[in-house]
């Protein structure tokens, strides 16, 4: 499987660590999978932006958006998560 590799740019503002989103790639899309694997932690490319989800609620992130330093280091805990699925989610479709 190829590394996702998402693009940003780290800014300070009046003090505060924020990271711009620049752009992916190489994002798997994982709405081609049946339903159940689409619960939990996981992430898609849909028409230029990033989804993703920690469980509860989708959020989406365009290029150009800023995140807070917690968002950032909570998307890069389910890139890491959903990577690890997809990954077994590929090897039980290709059994």
């Amino acid at each position: 499987m190829v590394d996702v590799l998402l693009k940003f740019t780290k800014i300070l503002k009046n003090g505060t660590t924020f990271y711009r989103f620049e752009s992916f790639e190489n994002v798997d899309s994982r709405w081609e999978l049946p339903c159940e694997y689409l619960s939990g932690p996981h992430f898609a490319a849909w028409n230029g932006v990033l989804l993703y989800s920690g469980g509860n609620s989708i959020h989406t992130l365009c290029p150009g958006n800023l995140i807070s330093l917690s968002e950032y280091q909570e998307l890069m805990k389910i890139i890491e998560i959903g990577k690890e699925r997809l990954k077994k989610i590929k090897s039980k479709m290709s059994t």
